[in-house]
Parts: structure tokens; sequence; C-alpha cells
């Protein structure tokens, strides 16, 4: 008869041993050490992303430019030779020109201005040559228009 009772006493420790390990399982407790670790870790993370947004639409919206060519060419009147501005219109690009693209756009306001009827009639030359670039049109506008008014 001991071993009767022998076994539903081991039964019932066992019962009891497992509903203690499911109640003792290890809870972390907050430290603030980490926390704090963690919680930087993710203001750097946004602050990065955040960046990187940043640039990626900084460089996606390219910058536009405003340019434009001055001429001051010479042109003969009878005894006289008179000095003049020939002026194109200013135009917006949305890159960087290169050297080809800027001696490219040069060379067409020149070929203009040769091709024009002053300048056949005058026996026009070119004396020198001049690109403006400017960041917007307004201050483009106002250095374009000191080569054209007069007062």
């Amino acid at each position: 008869m001991k071993k009767i009772l022998l076994v539903p006493a081991l039964l019932l420790s066992t019962a009891l041993s497992v509903l203690s390990c499911e109640k003792s399982k290890p809870t972390r407790e907050p430290d603030p050490y980490i926390d704090s670790i963690q919680a930087r870790m993710k203001a750097n993370e946004k602050i990065q992303f955040e960046e990187i947004d940043r640039k990626l639409e900084a460089h996606a919206k390219a910058q536009k430019q405003y340019i434009f060519v001055r001429l001051l060419v010479e042109e003969d009147y009878g005894m006289d030779t008179r000095r003049a501005n020939f002026v194109s219109g200013i135009q917006d690009i949305t890159h960087d020109l290169c050297e080809d693209e800027k001696a490219q756009m040069e060379d067409l306001i020149i070929s203009n201005y040769l091709s024009s009827p002053d300048a056949k009639i005058r026996n026009g030359r070119v004396k020198k040559k001049e690109m403006f670039v400017f960041g917007s049109y307004a201050e483009a506008s106002e250095k374009r228009n000191t080569f054209l008014i007069t007062e």
C-alpha cells in the first residue's frame, strides 16, 4: 500500500513543479540605460533616413539656372566706328552646362549676330563675348537690362 500512495504524491509534485515553472518565466525589468540606447538608435536611424530623403529630393529637383550671352560688337558707320551690345534672350536650363555646351551657345549667338542685317550692312565684328549665369530669372533680367537700357 505504500507504493500506491507514493505514485499520487509523485504525480502531485510533478504537477506542482510544472505549474511553478510556467509562473517563474523570467520577466525583464526595464533597464533605463538599455532603453535610452535603443531610443537614441531609433532617433539616429530616423534622422539618417530623413537626411537621405532630403538629399534625394534636392537631387531630383534640379536647380534651374538662367543664362544669357552678351556680345560687344563694333560696326562701321561711314567714317565712324561704333561699339554696341548684342544681347541674347534669357534661357532657363535645368542642368549645369559643360564647356562644350557653353561654347556652342556662344557660337550660336555670334552666328545670329553676324547673320543679322545690321552686321551685314555695317561690317559688324564681335570684339568680346560674355556668358552670364544666374540662380533666378529676376537677377538675370536685372543684369541683362544693364546692357539694353541706357539713361
